[in-house]
């Protein structure tokens, strides 16, 4: 719906509003718990720099936000605060039908369930039971909100075998675990040092639910890439409380004390919702940015698919995995594709194209029992020469991006 009426350039302000967004609620909730300004301000974007490769047009933004109000809520339920526990299922409903990283805010409930069950085990004097019963109900109605979808436990199902389907699992460079010897996991490398020194000289210790909580996620960003933006929003969501203690450094003491009398100058929301509307009018409207922000060839195969809305060829389609989502976007539902970087949870069909795409023994039985007809692949490709010497196949288009073969 953006695209249709702002271009690519309205997406793109949509996912960076979801992203300071995200953040601004973060800072905004912690400096006000812990009365602390720039100290919380240095955290917050830390982890906001270690999400930054993660940063693409993907509906995982979304869960980005709702991570963040998730755990504010979630938090406030470990506190004692009085909230109503339908705001859970009601936001995990609508979590679950708009992507899989639903699993995430379960995972947060069931740290602070387990994490309050260890306290109370250790040390009932000082724990609630009230609180406890709250988030585990919360937890409960939460996993109950989140079958009710069009797949059921279909979601569960599909995501847990996803990752962990070794076969798919080495194939996206996403699932790869960090590697720090390069520049842009040096900010995450930096974040996991400085979250053990801040644990370390901490006087006061952190709940079990808080403990659980970053140790969860501190592990899923070092088993993979993907993972990195959940741990860039948790992470300073609990390290802002062993921040406490630079209150006492003269400098930041003062600096507190100026942005205080800045904030009591500053207040409601009228100055971010108008810079934000000025901001985004600007890049939507702008006529530079709509032509940075557009397909472009040789990424995509756009000649081509042009000529094929033109030309629509008949019969199944094989095609480019990495080209799939811009020709389903395009031609969908007059062109199926064969594969897209969404559409298998299995690997089966990944393994088939990846066949296809090698040549590998068998290639050309798993094109009999698709039924193939035509393929959109790279121009000079092994696949496409081969392909090109096949008296049973012909080129009807071909540009220095991608060529169409028919059988």
């Amino acid at each position: 719906m953006t695209y249709l009426y702002t271009g690519l350039a309205g997406v793109i302000a949509l996912s960076a509003l979801l992203i300071a967004s995200t953040f601004t609620l973060i800072y905004s909730n912690l400096s006000t718990r812990v009365n602390l300004r720039i100290p919380v301000l240095i955290i917050v974007a830390w982890g906001a720099f270690a999400t930054s490769i993660n940063w693409v047009t993907r509906p995982h933004l979304m869960s980005m936000l709702l991570l963040a109000i998730w755990l504010i809520w979630s938090d406030d339920l470990r506190r004692g605060k009085k909230i109503p526990l339908w705001r859970f299922p009601v936001l995990m409903l609508l979590w679950s039908n708009l992507h899989g990283e639903f699993i995430a805010g379960i995972l947060v409930l069931l740290a602070y369930s387990v994490g309050w069950t260890m306290d109370y085990l250790l040390d009932r004097t000082s724990t609630t039971s009230d609180i406890g019963k709250n988030i585990w109900l919360a937890l409960i109605l939460s996993a109950l909100a989140s079958l009710l979808n069009p797949g059921g436990v279909g979601p569960w199902v599909g995501i847990l075998g996803f990752v962990n389907n070794q076969y798919l699992m080495s194939r996206m460079l996403e699932a790869n675990t960090p590697n720090f010897q390069t520049p842009e996991m040096r900010i995450l490398l930096g974040l996991l040092v400085i979250s053990i020194f801040l644990l370390a000289i901490k006087k006061e210790k952190l709940s079990a639910a808080q403990g659980l909580l970053l140790a969860g996620f501190s592990a899923m960003s070092l088993i993979a890439v993907r993972n990195i933006h959940l741990y860039g929003i948790v992470a300073p969501f609990v390290l802002a409380e062993t921040l406490s203690e630079t209150k006492k450094i003269r400098l930041v003491e003062r600096l507190e004390l100026t942005l205080q009398n800045v904030e009591r100058r500053i207040t409601g929301i009228l100055w971010p919702v108008t810079a934000t509307v000025i901001l985004s009018t600007f890049v939507i409207t702008n006529s530079f940015a709509q032509i940075f922000y557009q397909f472009t060839q040789p990424m995509f195969p756009v000649q081509a698919v042009e000529w094929l809305k033109k030309n629509p060829q008949q019969g199944k389609m094989y095609n480019d995995l990495n080209w799939g989502g811009y020709i389903a976007f395009h031609l969908w539902p007059e062109q199926l594709t064969f594969i897209d970087s969404m559409a298998d949870v299995t690997g089966e069909v990944t393994m088939q194209y990846e066949i296809i795409l090698t040549l590998t023994d068998g290639w050309q039985e798993i094109f009999e029992q698709h039924n193939i007809e035509w393929t959109i692949i790279e121009s000079n490709s092994p696949l496409a020469l081969t392909l090109e010497n096949d008296q049973q196949w012909r080129v009807v288009y071909e540009d220095d991006t991608a060529v169409i073969l028919h059988k």
